[in-house]
């Protein structure tokens, strides 16, 4: 995957990455998120942290498969468990 360093500040998109585990959600941290594109059938979203730009909060493969939802003025939502590059599916 290509080297994901922070956007320019035009493009910066500040999120709040949150993670569930056991019906409970615990708060990762703030950061800015980049769509990533490795290839035609591979696209990312990373999420580096604001107060540290090598620290890497959330990759997560997106899949016209997932369902997205706008929620209090965002953009969009994904509505299922997020990826990450630990998981093997």
């Amino acid at each position: 995957m290509a080297n994901v360093g922070p956007p320019p500040a035009s493009e910066r998109k500040r999120v709040k990455v949150y993670e569930l585990k056991n019906n409970d959600w615990f708060d990762r941290g703030t950061g800015f998120c980049k769509g990533v594109v490795a290839n035609q059938e591979e696209a990312r979203i990373v999420v580096l942290s604001e107060d540290d730009q090598s620290r890497q909060l959330l990759e997560t493969r997106i899949s016209k498969d997932d369902g997205y939802q706008k929620q209090q003025g965002m953009r969009a939502r994904r509505r299922t468990r997020p990826r990450s590059r630990d998981d093997n599916n």
